[in-house]
């Protein structure tokens, strides 16, 4: 099965991957030569594929975000963070004038 797995996240772009891609992608391998495999086999290798590749937009997603972050402090744009504190800032500053 190690072989499968290569063959499903190199030929099916795992982030992208929906319920009903894995399981054409399993049926496809299982034609291709993988044999008889039962019902609960099929169900087992689609949902090993799918969760491969929820790991693997998480950690997509995880990179991505990092970047995004190294970025912005690169560059000396405000956080959200940063535009609330200021944000509280004000008001404290609006309720001493007042």
């Amino acid at each position: 099965m190690d072989a499968l797995k290569k063959a499903m996240l190199l030929g099916l772009g795992v982030i992208s991957l929906t319920k009903e891609k894995a399981e054409e992608a399993v049926d496809d391998l299982i034609k291709r030569g993988e044999g008889e495999v039962s019902r609960e086999e099929r169900f087992k290798m689609v949902d090993r594929l799918l969760k491969e590749a929820e790991k693997q937009e998480e950690e997509l997603t995880g990179r991505i975000s990092e970047t995004v972050q190294k970025a912005i402090t690169k560059i000396g744009l405000a956080t959200k963070k940063d535009l609330e504190d200021i944000s509280k800032r004000l008001e404290e500053i609006e309720k001493r004038i007042s």
